[in-house]
């Protein structure tokens, strides 16, 4: 084993806290050589970009980690493109267009790196901007052979290479490592939000309410043992303006909730320290699950009565529910087809099960709480949302099978061609 203490600290604990076989901060051809001559050529490699995925170190295993040369951002004032290694933070981005007067349609954590966008990355502007998926121009890397690649999104004109660029976006960690990627920007705008605590018949007129949301604004919120919700408004247009000051007027009668202004996206950090569930915990672990799903219409009721359901059996206050709100923009394809197929969903939520690290009888008992709860919200929303790597878990193959549906074929064919070793992690 190695000393990693000044080597490869994440946020998250599950893979900081992983005994790690070796760090890697440089790929080319020869480091794939290298490693298939290996002992331990059997197993996969974990990759690193931001660090919050419990994926990206595991115990005995070898860590990418891209985040120390792989850290360039390059934006170009002509295009709106801005070219961003792939071990760049979704806050580093942001922070660079901001001095440009440009955003991107991040997630509600600043922490990810590109893996948010690799896996779809879905954004409170998703309604208006789509997928971060439905951003991306260019794409460089290695597969999972050790063959260097370089797309250009308006430059394919090989059926096999749209099959490739189909399955990094939605899939690209089961076959490459990216290093750099070309992304479409955005002109800031400023950003009205209503956020505050309310109660779960609130909740249910909300979510009635938000299904009729226009394409600036979305929704979202978290259930635990209280629930605080987060609407937010992109000011673009007069109309814009015209529809946020119709909405204030509706939302007065939630005493709770406060109105907040900034002048960009790029300003708003979510959720607030006093739920003390969103900031990452060190003495704890913990693993996520991501469903889709459609509009709720008629069934809100139902379904905000089985989150009371499953709120009142969590095991600890760390575990909850979470949900952001897709749908307008988010549903139409984009010209060139994704491995995120399941375009016509408008609700993303995610469970979250935390323990006390170390503690195995605790682990167990989050887990099942998680997968118990994961039964309970199907009928609501039958699909997964492939944003986390669950191979090591044993409903990976089911959310493999509801993450790409019939497109697992073709997902599978990629892996076959460009990770024939199975370097990557397994599908």
């Amino acid at each position: 084993m190695i000393d990693k203490s000044n080597l490869f600290k994440v946020p998250n604990p599950n893979s900081n806290d992983a005994k790690i076989k070796k760090v890697v901060y440089e790929i080319d051809k020869s480091f794939f050589e290298k490693f298939k001559k290996d002992s331990f050529n059997k197993e996969y490699l974990c990759i690193c970009s931001g660090g919050t995925t419990s994926g990206c170190a595991k115990d005995n295993y070898i860590t990418v980690d891209l985040r120390k040369n792989y850290n360039q951002i390059k934006f170009d004032k002509k295009t709106g493109i801005v070219n961003i290694g792939g071990g760049i933070l979704m806050d580093n981005l942001l922070k660079k267009l901001d001095g440009f007067n440009r955003t991107f349609p991040i997630g509600l954590s600043t922490l990810p790196g590109i893996g948010y966008i690799l896996t779809g990355g879905i954004s409170p502007l998703s309604r208006r901007y789509g997928l971060a998926i439905d951003s991306v121009i260019s794409v460089k890397g290695f597969f999972g052979n050790g063959e260097y690649f370089s797309l250009n999104e308006e430059k394919i004109i090989e059926e096999k290479e749209l099959k490739i660029m189909e399955g990094i976006k939605g899939a690209a960690p089961f076959f490459t490592i990216i290093t750099d990627i070309g992304l479409k920007t955005f002109k800031s705008y400023p950003i009205k939000i209503f956020e505050g605590f309310i109660d779960k018949n609130e909740l249910e007129e909300l979510t009635k309410k938000s299904e009729e949301f226009p394409n600036n604004m979305s929704i979202q919120w978290i259930f635990s043992d209280q629930i605080y919700i987060y609407i937010v408004a992109e000011i673009k247009t007069e109309k814009d303006k015209i529809l946020a000051e119709k909405y204030a007027v509706d939302f007065n009668k939630y005493s709770s909730l406060k109105i907040r202004n900034y002048k960009s996206f790029n300003d708003v950090r979510f959720f607030p320290k006093e739920l003390n569930l969103f900031e990452l915990n060190s003495k704890n672990h913990s693993e996520v699950i991501s469903l889709l799903g459609y509009d709720l219409k008629n069934n809100v009721k139902d379904f905000i009565a089985t989150l009371s359901e499953i709120n009142f059996l969590k095991p600890n206050k760390s575990c909850y529910v979470a949900s952001q709100q897709l749908g307008c923009d988010s549903n139409k394809k984009n010209k060139s087809s994704s491995l995120f197929i399941h375009r016509e969903c408008s609700w993303k939520p995610w469970i979250y099960a935390s323990w006390e690290k170390d503690n195995f009888e605790d682990k167990n008992i989050a887990l099942t709480w998680m997968n118990q709860s994961w039964v309970k919200l199907k009928r609501f929303f039958p699909y997964i949302h492939m944003a986390q790597l669950h191979n090591h878990l044993d409903s990976h193959k089911e959310e493999m099978n509801l993450a790409f549906g019939n497109k697992l074929k073709d997902l599978k064919l990629l892996k076959k061609f460009y990770d024939p070793t199975n370097i990557l992690p397994p599908l």
